[in-house]
């Protein structure tokens, strides 16, 4: 019996098309932008995608509510580092894909910090480790987030990506994978 898990494969189509910033270019310091823009906003959480750019807030004292990690930047395995208190999902997603395993493990994330956050605790990092690659797991990141969360990602060679999450941002990112190959296995 199957199991129906679908998973998202990117066509070639989209791929110049999601090469193009899906938010706000921060260029110049910019994960000290990130951090004024933070402060002075006050989302109800704050989702970073990418090893690089998480590692530079970290540096900088700034932890974000949830971190979607591959262990590689530009490809290449990028150096390891732990924070204390944080808890680990782990999940697969293959290069060029959205898997069903991945999604499940961004929902659980929001879901932890929401419960987290009705029993007025105090807010813990999650960390989605990804055996694959964490590229396209913006989509249902901001696909899944609250309204006014801020999602960020770095573009290589270039900055910092801030999607402040609204409702129209939701359904571009929703008709973006509407547009990549499903198979069901």
């Amino acid at each position: 019996m199957k199991n129906n898990k679908r998973t998202y494969i990117l066509p070639e189509e989209l791929r110049e098309e999601l090469k193009k910033p899906l938010g706000t270019l921060l260029v110049d310091m910019p994960t000290k932008a990130l951090i004024e823009i933070v402060a002075e906003s006050q989302p109800p959480c704050v989702v970073m995608v990418g090893d690089f750019c998480f590692h530079e807030a970290i540096k900088q004292k700034f932890i974000p509510t949830i971190a979607i990690i591959d262990g590689l930047n530009l490809r290449k395995p990028y150096q390891e580092f732990s924070i204390a208190n944080a808890t680990i999902i782990k999940a697969k997603n293959p290069p060029a894909t959205i898997t069903e395993d991945a999604w499940q493990a961004i929902k659980k994330a929001f879901k932890r910090q929401q419960k987290k956050k009705s029993r007025k605790t105090e807010k813990e990092l999650t960390v989605l480790v990804i055996d694959g690659e964490e590229d396209l797991l913006v989509l249902p990141a901001v696909i899944e987030a609250p309204l006014n969360a801020i999602i960020t990602y770095g573009q290589p060679y270039e900055g910092l990506v801030l999607i402040k999450v609204t409702t129209n941002v939701k359904l571009k990112c929703k008709k973006l994978t509407e547009r990549m190959k499903v198979e069901k296995q």
